[in-house]
């Protein structure tokens, strides 16, 4: 935030992002009173009817998200200029009116609200045939809304029309296989598309795309195409991971690997490995081996301990791991309780109690819902501790 000497806002910026000259830069504009939310409303208040004006401080509303003032702004552009002649912004490197901006905005908001409102957006593809606007909001309704939420044949619906729209993106593809695994069907239909994301999928993107094409096998009941399919992402990733573009990165082994960004893909390897019903594979790729390379490394020990809780699997191990991460972080009540929670799976209900205390004990400013879930595991450690008796 900034203000003038009298305490009246002239302007502000929301989070921060490098290059810290550009930042800076950002900075000295306002210091300047180049297009702040002081100078702007100054022009606002000497002419209503400024497009330009009016567009600028539904931006910087939206910035703080205030939904309502933001969108009241953009309204009042599309009152002023309905058929987006008075001038332009950027987007994506292309030249938007500011009208087609504001209802592309109004769009993202009503997407937002609780519940969902897809109709303005919907309405939005169909007034405008192209640009990096129209293939935005098409990814912004299938990420939010019909790739979630809507309702099947609504979906299938506007996905379809998305995949044809676009065929040869990536983003279009996949999210209509994320939809199908959701709703379990039509398998053939996901299988078909998983494929293709798999060809389109360039780069980190790559995982994702064998691990989506790795879950319609396991739902399809072919395990053993799963297990390929993820042998193939791990592949996949330690070619992609010791390519140059990569730099700074440093590849391990799957047996022994090192990083938070290796524990990602060996985590869903993992995962599918055990829905594949091959256990030993997970515990290859994702075991012992790979804990013990990363004992320094507590958010990697957390989620290692976090999988195999999860997985009720390779406890003794999950359980060096949490006590590791506890050691590394002892003031986080996270790895006490996930300490705590490991422990009553392998019925060590003494240290198990005191670590779920211990977590409690931590977590004094967490919302009453943490605090009560921390108080639920204590009780049911005491109700065990009873029962065994």
């Amino acid at each position: 935030m900034v203000f003038d000497p009298d305490g009246s806002e002239v302007d502000w910026i929301v989070g921060y992002d490098p290059p810290a000259d550009k930042f800076q830069g950002q900075i000295e504009k306002i210091l300047q009173g180049v297009d702040t939310f002081k100078s702007l409303s100054a022009v606002y208040a000497r002419n209503p009817k400024d497009v330009a004006a009016v567009f600028k401080l539904a931006e910087k509303w939206g910035d703080r998200y205030d939904t309502a003032k933001s969108t009241e702004k953009y309204k009042e552009v599309l009152a002023l200029d309905p058929d987006g002649k008075q001038g332009t912004t950027e987007y994506g490197k292309e030249k938007v009116s500011y009208a087609q901006m504001a209802e592309f905005n109004i769009g993202q908001s009503a997407l937002r609200a609780r519940p969902p409102d897809p109709a303005p957006l919907l309405a939005f593809i169909k007034k405008y045939p192209e640009g990096v606007t129209v293939k935005d909001a098409y990814s912004r309704l299938a990420g939010i809304y019909f790739g979630r939420t809507a309702p099947k044949p609504d979906a299938a619906k506007f996905l379809e029309e998305y995949t044809t729209r676009y065929p040869q993106d990536f983003m279009a593809v996949s999210a209509w296989v994320r939809r199908i695994i959701q709703d379990k069907e039509p398998l053939d239909k996901g299988l078909e598309l998983a494929q293709k994301a798999v060809d389109l999928a360039q780069g980190p993107m790559k995982t994702g795309a064998f691990q989506s094409l790795a879950q319609i096998y396991l739902l399809k009941g072919d395990k053993a195409k799963a297990a390929e399919t993820v042998e193939t992402l791990i592949k996949t990733e330690e070619e992609r991971l010791k390519s140059p573009p990569m730099t700074g990165v440093t590849m391990a082994m799957p047996t022994g690997g090192s990083g938070a960004g290796t524990a990602t893909y060996l985590m869903t390897a993992a995962r599918i490995f055990v829905e594949a019903d091959k256990l030993d594979r997970a515990l290859e790729v994702f075991g012992p081996a790979f804990m013990n390379a990363n004992l320094d490394k507590q958010g990697v020990l957390a989620g290692y301990a976090q999988f195999w809780s999860g997985q009720s699997s390779n406890l003794d191990s999950a359980l060096i791991a949490a006590k590791k991460s506890t050691e590394l972080t002892p003031d986080s009540y996270r790895g006490w309780s996930l300490l705590s929670q490991i422990q009553m799976k392998l019925k060590k209900y003494d240290e198990a109690l005191k670590a779920a205390e211990k977590a409690l004990e931590l977590a004094p400013s967490q919302p009453p819902q943490i605090r009560d879930g921390i108080k639920k595991t204590i009780d049911q450690i005491k109700a065990a501790m009873e029962e065994k008796k």
